[in-house]
């Protein structure tokens, strides 16, 4: 088993041709040929929701595949849209039902609102990536988290969005080591907590994403042990690299300020 900082660097060395293994998977090519041949023929909010295969396509490409039981509650969602700033999506702390609802705008675009590209070509870039990370996650929820921040860091342009994503919220703590408990604590408390380690215009950098996904590795991989994270301290004096996981590596993090990388 790969440590999640070599998994995560085999992974982003060649992304073509780790997509291309996802796409050409054969239940992810069948329900993307059905999605294609169907979803513009969708033209209403109820029509969506009723078709398993689509409804279950669309939410999974869209992170929220544990909410596709509650079709009532998403076609209040859609029917509101996101235009008026009191409508439900856009009260959500979560910000993945606003994605959804901007991606299948019914209220907005009515019976256009699947010929357009957030719900046809983005929708199917989105299902094949979710698959990619929810595959990695069964075999290492840290690269799974790691591939996740990568995808969404940019979008992020508050301390309360850090919040409001669970996944980067956990990326976020194992990073600076700060303990789920402090969830426990208020907002404002936690928003105060979280300026003293991280800036939120470093999620623009493309550089500094990626040092705090190293940095995340590593400290994912001291909290989570397994044999292939283990064998460079068993064996200090063998090959260390390649698990990906060097006791520099080690040791440079143990000595990372806090607040920067």
């Amino acid at each position: 088993m790969f440590s999640t900082a070599s998994r995560y660097q085999i992974l982003a060395a060649n992304p073509i041709r780790t997509r291309s293994t996802i796409e050409n998977d054969v239940v992810v090519k069948r329900e993307t040929a059905f999605y294609n041949a169907n979803i513009k023929n969708v033209k209403t909010i109820d029509q969506f929701v009723n078709d398993y295969r689509l409804f279950n396509y669309a939410m999974k490409a869209h992170g929220l595949s544990d909410m596709a039981y509650g079709k009532a509650f998403v076609k209040k969602l859609l029917e509101e849209g996101v235009d008026n700033p009191k409508s439900m999506a856009n009260k959500m702390t979560n910000p993945l039902y606003k994605e959804f609802v901007k991606a299948f705008d019914f209220a907005g675009k009515g019976a256009l609102a699947t010929s357009e590209a957030s719900a046809t070509t983005e929708t199917v870039s989105k299902y094949v990536q979710q698959t990619l990370e929810h595959k990695e996650g069964e075999q290492n929820e840290g690269v799974q988290l790691a591939l996740y921040f990568k995808r969404k860091a940019s979008a992020i342009t508050t301390h309360m969005g850090l919040l409001g994503d669970k996944a980067v919220l956990k990326f976020v703590q194992t990073v600076f080591n700060i303990p789920a408990e402090a969830s426990k604590a208020d907002l404002d408390a936690q928003v105060r907590n979280l300026r003293k380690h991280i800036k939120i215009e470093d999620l623009q950098d493309p550089a500094k994403v990626e040092k705090l996904i190293q940095r995340f590795s590593a400290m994912w991989d001291m909290n989570n042990p397994t044999q292939a994270t283990m064998n460079p301290i068993l064996n200090l004096f063998g090959d260390s690299t390649e698990s990906g996981f060097s006791i520099d590596l080690m040791m440079s993090i143990s000595k990372l300020p806090r607040g920067g990388y």
